[in-house]
């Protein structure tokens, strides 16, 4: 555990989800893959790629920049673009689309986490408010986290991390100052910076033992840095 700033008390904690909670790689490296492939089948694209996918993903993203922020929407807008391009029938391309994304959604949910994870949050729910602050899809519930008592996601309900808006949002909604929220995740650009820059108090989850320096893109330092979830409990 290290100190970066003066910690203040806090009243509310709000989690990132995606590789603070558990890790994420595995599961989207296997979610986009199942895509994939109920892509090719539905269409009747046996010949499409990764790679082809990802190209008219980023152009979509090139001609709305804005749609990064809801990864939800971005994978919906690709899709049907693919499918557009790829001539298929017109009155297909929702039917596909819904059960495509459905398809990719289950898998998405596809999440052991940790039961380390698990204890610290019925341990912390108890004392505090909890909130989940996430860039992602991953609904909380569906992968058996029920403590969280409001849920936010980038693109669906405000501008995504590390825009302030879904900081305020929470700030708002349990009426406090933004200082009384202690935000922990993985990121230094959508989380410590997203959370300092909102007024929030940040907590740096560092399970890779990186560097702040190999991070220079970041400008903000965390309140506080951890290298084990378990830590969080000797701050509340």
């Amino acid at each position: 555990m290290r100190f970066y700033r003066q910690l203040q008390p806090f009243n509310i904690i709000s989690f990132d989800l995606d590789d603070t909670l558990y890790d994420n790689r595995s599961v989207i490296t296997e979610a986009e893959k199942q895509f994939l492939c109920e892509l090719q089948r539905l269409a009747v694209l046996p010949h499409l790629t990764a790679e082809s996918w990802g190209q008219v993903k980023s152009a979509v993203a090139v001609a709305n920049p804005l749609i990064m922020e809801d990864v939800v929407h971005w994978r919906k807008a690709a899709l049907v673009c693919l499918l557009q391009q790829s001539a298929v029938a017109a009155d297909k391309i929702e039917k596909i689309s819904k059960k495509v994304m459905a398809h990719f959604v289950h898998w998405r949910h596809q999440i052991d986490v940790p039961l380390q994870s698990v204890e610290i949050l019925n341990n912390l729910a108890q004392r505090y408010p909890l909130v989940a602050i996430t860039n992602g899809n991953v609904e909380p519930h569906r992968i058996g986290l029920d403590q969280f008592s409001l849920c936010l996601r980038g693109g669906e309900h405000g501008r995504a991390k590390p825009h302030f808006d879904l900081f305020a949002q929470t700030a708002a909604h349990f009426n406090v100052r933004s200082d009384q929220i202690l935000h922990v995740g993985d990121n230094l650009q959508a989380d410590v910076q997203g959370a300092v820059q909102a007024g929030c108090q940040a907590v740096w989850l560092n399970l890779n033992s990186d560097s702040l320096l190999a991070h220079q893109q970041s400008r903000n330092l965390p309140h506080v840095e951890l290298t084990n979830l378990k830590q969080l409990l000797l701050l509340a």
